[in-house]
């Protein structure tokens, strides 16, 4: 059985250096992909702790066995806060305190109070794997409640699988369960082989999505707008500042090249061109007749196109210019440029070269 508990964690441990040579290899990282690698380096540390363990009973290791449990429910809270465009509070680091706290007082439980602190542990532990998945997923509802009730049209990341990694956590805390109601009875080692097979198989899924979503593409879903005359019917913006807000958006758009820069956004542009957020919405929305993100993305097409133009003179691959030109995958550079062209970019480019 401790054989199997080795290839099991080793499997494991792999997967997530694996994952973690993947994220470090992203060119343009963001705040997911950092929150994203060190959880899957406590990933990896826990499933190291597993296999050392065996051979080599140290107190530390016993003591963070038990207790780095704790951790998983926290990052999967920040990184899908992270990936909601939530503001990171520094009051979300509270959530490590349980596993600081426990640890740091598992070292000074008696060994003739071990088997109750286990169970303890392993009690706290299940309101942690409950709590969290049950809150995140509590925000995932209530995301799409505001995306249904939003007022522009664009398009944002679809989550589903969200609710996935929050089905394993609970299924997870069902095993754990069992664990507990049987421990005593059986004993614990086969408990722990399906423990840290499911373990591994939370990782591979978080893995498999994690990246699909941050590195390979970013599958969206479309949010349809209402009508801009009644959502601006009551706006204090004269005709005359409207007119001249649209010139100073053109000519930032003329003379800036920060739009292409993956993370520009409205309050980036609204600082740019010195117009309040709500105004540059209603400038954009009513009187361009486009959305913020609509807007971007045909100029950074727009950019594109000229530099796929440039011919044999483009020394960059066709993955490489969507980045260049702000997109965070090549699906959504692909994307975006046949809705503008009707053509991939490897067409038009063939096009270019036939021509």
């Amino acid at each position: 059985m401790t054989d199997i508990l080795a290839v099991i964690s080793g499997i494991g441990a792999v997967q997530c250096v694996l994952f973690m040579l993947l994220i470090v290899a992203k060119k343009q990282k963001k705040l997911t992909d950092w929150i994203l690698l060190a959880w899957f380096l406590t990933f990896a540390i826990h499933l190291g702790i597993e296999i050392i363990r065996k051979s080599y009973p140290i107190a530390v290791a016993e003591v963070l066995m038990m207790t780095i449990g704790f951790l998983p429910g926290p990052f999967f809270l920040l990184y899908t806060t992270a990936v909601f465009n939530q503001r990171f509070a520094k009051a979300e680091l509270l959530h490590f305190f349980p596993f600081l706290i426990l640890t740091f007082v598992g070292f000074f439980i008696p060994t003739e109070a071990d088997l109750q602190w286990e169970i303890f542990i392993l009690i706290i532990k299940l309101i942690s794997v409950t709590f969290y998945p049950l809150y995140v997923l509590y925000l995932y509802r209530k995301r799409q409640r505001l995306l249904k009730n939003n007022q522009a049209s664009y398009r944002v990341p679809e989550l589903f699988w969200i609710k996935i990694i929050v089905i394993l956590f609970l299924l997870s805390t069902g095993i754990s369960m069992i664990r507990l109601s049987t421990e005593l009875i059986v004993g614990v080692a086969y408990f722990e082989v399906w423990d840290v097979l499911r373990y591994v198989i939370l990782i591979t899924v978080i893995g498999f999505y994690g990246l699909k979503y941050g590195v390979v593409y970013q599958p969206e879903l479309v949010v349809e707008p209402v009508q801009e005359e009644q959502k601006y019917k009551h706006s204090s913006l004269r005709q005359e500042a409207i007119e001249t807000s649209v010139d100073q958006i053109n000519r930032f758009f003329e003379t800036d090249k920060a739009y292409l820069l993956s993370d520009f956004s409205l309050a980036t542009l609204s600082k740019a061109v010195n117009i309040p957020k709500h105004h540059l919405s209603q400038v954009i929305n009513a009187e361009m007749g486009t959305t913020f993100y609509d807007l971007v993305n045909t100029k950074r097409i727009e950019y594109a196109l000229s530099r796929l133009k440039e011919g044999d003179t483009l020394n960059v691959t066709l993955e490489g210019l969507g980045y260049e030109c702000g997109f965070n995958s090549k699906s959504a550079f692909f994307h975006h440029f046949k809705k503008k062209t009707g053509k991939t970019p490897g067409q038009f480019k063939k096009e270019i070269g036939t021509a």
